[in-house]
């Protein structure tokens, strides 16, 4: 693995200002000296995330999930170690050297840093063409009858893709960049028939596609030519940086925009969201040609606690509201709709009725529910109770999609008041429908589920992770406790793990962010230990109360001695004199245990 030295590692988290850091992706707030928020690994209502500037971490008394900055970018955006160091040393202007360099991992993260620079120059190169290129007329008169200005299109750099292959190997030849990156990046295809690689988008209009840093790590082409015979819309397949289930069109725009006003505007498609966006409504974001992802859903909660769906008001558009609702409400999303007219899309709603028009139908947005059940009555005669009843079945399901008891409950009685039935009733059906996927899916709980994970704080002794502890969050007692010369003990002690990690370890007591690149070296379960009791409330005592729990540790380690000894004794085959030995050890052993007991009674200083 590639190294890079301590000292630079330290510099980087030192200027790494972890709170801010976590608070472009998590809504923060003050709580005394540290910050909680809710936890973006995992779905709850109440926050138990929890960001430390003492000691430059987070941890999650939830879900466990913990570390530094570097975790954090490695956990939350899919980077390596490497990867992470990288872009935080680049954020606080701090060069990298490395000392060391290990040739797979080495060669990866050249790979992705290549990628994310091809499509960083091709979407220059886009753009470019669609601003002068001859060939880019038709992209320039589309865009014109979309009302797209010049200033729009280059606020966004949107470009234009040619059909020709020879110009795309004009653009890769000086930046060097070989037909094989070309390829996994996602820019050139390749046909097994001709053997022959072509360019993945042709005769295209270029929409960039940025992750949450705004680097550019795909695209979104719209077809130019009505008349070919291939998808109106086509976006860049999966590659080692671009995932289209974990990307939000907008996102890297939207994102304070969705935090400050605490509600995500989510349209279709890529110009319904520029439009959008340049109307004043700057939080608004776009899926990528999919259905909404548990990762969407969970990107918008960490930011937001409602979701207004703005999606066509033709038969696809409203199917996609519900499947959206399907994902965003187990999240505790309050999901609402803002119903377009019919012919509409939001883009066509602003150019002929104007932003004040549009800013009245997010106002008026309605409950999905209410949204569900006014369009259901109006194309189905629910003044009848059979259908009426055939109606409440079908909605079982977005029922059951409520991530509380307490809001299903409210949703079952809201929809039970509408269609004039029986709330029980409703609730039978809920009930039912429970039980059915419990049937259908096995509900074998004791084989189905995975084990749970076993508490690596619980597997450590008592008096050795308050000793840890104490060393911790006191340098006076991490400092003695190495010069006391006694952590030969520890090889006697089970349990004593994490306290001979600290014992033994190198970094300086008086420097939090050495501390910070010792956790960093550790693997995920350990540094997630540690950054855990770190989150414990600070033990009483100081360095008195770290001398007697060494002293209790001594004891142990020599009671254990005592009983493997004694374990020794019963074996068949020991000698007399190896007899005669061993019963010495164990009284001289118990000798030691009542003079250590004995200082802790009388308070005495340590002695060995």
């Amino acid at each position: 693995m590639a190294r890079i030295p301590e000292e630079t590692l330290q510099q980087v988290l030192a200027a790494t200002n972890i709170v801010d850091l976590i608070g472009r992706s998590v809504k923060l707030r003050r709580a005394g000296s540290n910050y909680v928020g809710l936890c973006p690994f995992h779905n709850e209502k109440s926050p138990s995330f929890n960001v430390r500037p003492s000691t430059n971490s987070y941890h999650c008394f939830g879900c466990g999930a913990s570390g530094t900055a570097f975790r954090w970018l490695m956990e939350h955006e899919g980077l390596t170690f490497m990867e992470a160091v990288r872009r935080l040393a680049e954020a606080a202007g701090i060069r990298i050297q490395e000392e060391v360099w290990d040739a797979n991992a080495e060669a990866a993260a050249k790979q992705r840093a290549l990628m994310l620079k091809a499509h960083k120059e091709i979407a220059a190169w886009y753009h470019n063409l669609l601003l002068r290129s001859p060939l880019a007329a038709p992209a320039r008169e589309y865009l014109k009858g979309r009302g797209i200005s010049s200033d729009i299109a280059k606020r966004w750099e949107i470009g234009y893709a040619p059909a020709s292959l020879q110009l795309l190997r004009q653009w890769a030849a000086p930046f060097k960049f070989g037909r094989d990156l070309l390829v996994e990046a996602g820019l050139l295809g390749w046909s097994e028939e001709d053997n022959a690689v072509y360019p993945r988008f042709r005769h295209r209009l270029m929409f960039p596609i940025r992750n949450e840093n705004g680097e550019v790590i795909g695209f979104s082409g719209r077809l130019l030519d009505p008349e070919a015979k291939t998808a109106k819309y086509l976006n860049t397949s999966d590659t080692p940086i671009f995932n289209k289930s974990r990307v939000l069109f907008g996102f890297d725009k939207a994102r304070r925009f969705i935090s400050k006003a605490g509600q995500a505007i989510v349209c279709e498609g890529q110009i319904d969201t520029i439009m959008v966006h340049e109307a004043g409504f700057p939080n608004v974001v776009a899926g990528q040609g999919t259905a909404f992802t548990e990762y969407h859903a969970q990107a918008l909660k960490r930011q937001a606690d409602e979701v207004v769906l703005c999606y066509d008001s033709d038969s696809s558009g409203q199917d996609a509201v519900t499947k959206a609702f399907r994902i965003l409400a187990p999240h505790g999303l309050i999901v609402k709709v803002a119903a377009l007219p019919a012919g509409d899309d939001p883009d066509t709603f602003i150019r002929n009725r104007g932003p004040e028009a549009f800013a009245g139908l997010l106002k008026n947005a309605r409950d999905f529910l209410d949204h569900h059940l006014a369009a259901a009555g109006a194309r189905r005669d629910l003044t009848e109770m059979r259908e009426r009843v055939r109606f409440a079945r079908e909605v079982v399901d977005l029922l059951r999609a409520f991530d509380s008891p307490l809001a299903r409950q409210t949703a079952i009685q809201r929809v039970a008041r509408s269609l004039d039935l029986p709330e029980d009733i409703l609730l039978g059906l809920v009930k039912d429908a429970d039980a059915e996927e419990k049937k259908k899916a096995g509900y074998k709980k004791d084989k189905e589920e995975a084990p749970a994970r076993a508490d690596p704080l619980a597997t450590q002794d008592k008096t050795s992770l308050l000793l840890c502890h104490l060393a911790l969050v006191d340098a006076e007692v991490l400092v003695w406790l190495r010069g006391t010369g006694m952590e030969h003990i520890l090889s006697e002690l089970p349990g004593s793990g994490m306290l001979a990690r600290v014992w033994q370890g190198a970094f300086d007591p008086m420097d939090a962010s050495a501390f910070s690149v010792f956790l960093a070296g550790l693997d995920r379960d350990e540094e997630a230990a540690f950054t855990r009791l770190l989150h414990r409330p600070r033990p009483p005592g100081r360095l008195e109360d770290a001398r007697v729990a060494l002293v209790s540790l001594q004891i142990s380690a020599r009671k254990l001695r005592a009983q493997r000894l004694k374990t020794q004794l019963k074996s068949p085959a020991i000698t007399p004199e190896d007899t005669a030995e061993i019963q010495r050890e164990i009284v001289e052993l118990h000798r030691e245990i009542t003079r250590l007991q004995s200082q802790i009674s009388a308070g005495a200083p340590l002695a060995e």
